[in-house]
């Protein structure tokens, strides 16, 4: 091989490798939201069209069956998809070019929803469904190609058996008095989580923070929100007035029968603060143990028609004081850059803006401490290493 062959060959090498080294760093750049420098036109309610660059949930955007948000992104930019959070419930969307050509779909399923495009669009326009009437949106976030952050809510729904369910009575409960569990099992572990909530008849900004506050903490299973109203703060006899006597225990057992989690964990017996709806929760829930109520086809035969029959192998509650675990909600957690537990879930309690009253405050110690849960049921024996919910539970086949 001749000197200047061999030069040629090593210079089509360095090209090489320089231009796979530009590609990946290309790959690994990541994607902006740059919808508020986008122009937005509206043919309905055109001065309320701006209120979807914001992040508040109490204002809407809204147009008929036939309206239309067009979307025009600085020159030079051009979008890979958006992130649409509707403002009362899902509604499908259709997105197409400024060609008119469908380009991304949104069924609608999801109150917060990631719409990929087919293609990478400069000018797009955003119309209702098929099927859809109405078009209500609370925010838009516009993406521009690049690897997606982190806070980008690509929402699933829950794929075979659940390894863990928390049932949580209010949205902000799963984070005050669980602390670092969700972090930790659902974010770091990347365990099947689901949560499953008891009351979702509030205003709709709650559910809408609740879904900020589950994705900050690495929840990508899409939650279980209840209908039942938020009642009965100081009276036990209001709470079941309004979810009937055992409408609590009813809608546990199905959701059991339905996910057929490994493990459950659930709030103080005592309502951390008193709550009596918190207590009529988890009584519902320790019943349904005690009694072994959703592995018994006479129960609730609806649900055992519909789902089967299903007994979790073990339950924590939240200050229990036997079998008791301490987690330490101040290690690092690397699926988080190296915040601790208690960092994300603080941080996600911040999402339920609505909820920063002063009143309340994620705690790893006190009366309320969110890092202290006992064993209250088990039919795989009791925990002797006192440092896991998943202590002598097999793994998912």
């Amino acid at each position: 091989m001749t000197k200047t062959r061999a030069l040629r060959i090593l210079f089509a090498a360095v090209f090489l490798l320089t231009a796979l080294l530009a590609a990946a760093l290309a790959c690994a750049e990541q994607a902006e939201d740059i919808a508020r420098a986008c122009k937005l036109r509206a043919t309905e309610n055109h001065k309320t069209r701006k209120y979807v660059l914001t992040s508040d949930f109490t204002q809407r955007w809204q147009a008929g069956r036939t309206g239309e948000l067009t979307v025009t992104l600085p020159e030079g930019k051009t979008s890979q998809g958006i992130m649409v959070t509707h403002y009362l419930t899902g509604t499908p969307l259709d997105v197409v070019d400024g060609e008119g050509r469908l380009i991304g779909h949104g069924p609608g399923k999801y109150l917060i929803e990631w719409i990929p495009f087919e293609k990478e669009a400069a000018v797009f326009s955003i119309r209702a469904g098929k099927d859809a009437k109405k078009l209500d949106l609370s925010r838009l976030n516009v993406l521009t190609p690049g690897e997606l952050p982190r806070w980008v809510q690509r929402w699933e729904t829950l794929d075979g058996p659940a390894e863990l369910m928390l049932v949580s009575t209010h949205p902000d409960d799963e984070i005050l008095w669980f602390g670092g569990i969700l972090p930790y099992y659902a974010g770091q572990l990347r365990r099947k989580v689901i949560v499953v909530y008891m009351v979702g008849a509030l205003k709709h900004v709650r559910n809408l923070e609740l879904l900020d506050g589950l994705w900050r903490m690495g929840v990508t299973v899409y939650p279980d929100v209840g209908d039942f109203h938020d009642v009965g703060k100081y009276n036990i006899g209001s709470v079941y007035d309004h979810w009937g006597r055992n409408g609590a225990e009813k809608r546990l057992v199905e959701a059991i029968r339905r996910y057929r989690p490994q493990v459950v964990i659930t709030q103080d017996v005592n309502g951390e603060y008193g709550h009596k709806a918190h207590v009529v929760t988890v009584r519902a829930v320790t019943d349904i143990f005690d009694g072994r109520l959703s592995g018994n086809p006479e129960k609730y035969p609806e649900s055992a028609a519909r789902y089967g029959v299903w007994m979790p192998l073990k339950l924590y509650v939240h200050l229990w004081k036997e079998g008791q675990i301490r987690f330490d909600w101040q290690q690092p957690l690397s699926a988080f850059d190296g915040e601790t537990g208690l960092e994300v879930a603080k941080a996600a309690f911040k999402k339920h803006v609505s909820q920063q009253n002063g009143k309340y405050s994620v705690r790893d110690s006190g009366l309320t401490d969110c890092s202290l849960f006992g064993l209250y049921w088990s039919s795989v024996g009791p925990d002797e290493e006192h440092n896991d919910l998943f202590e002598h539970v097999p793994p998912l086949e």
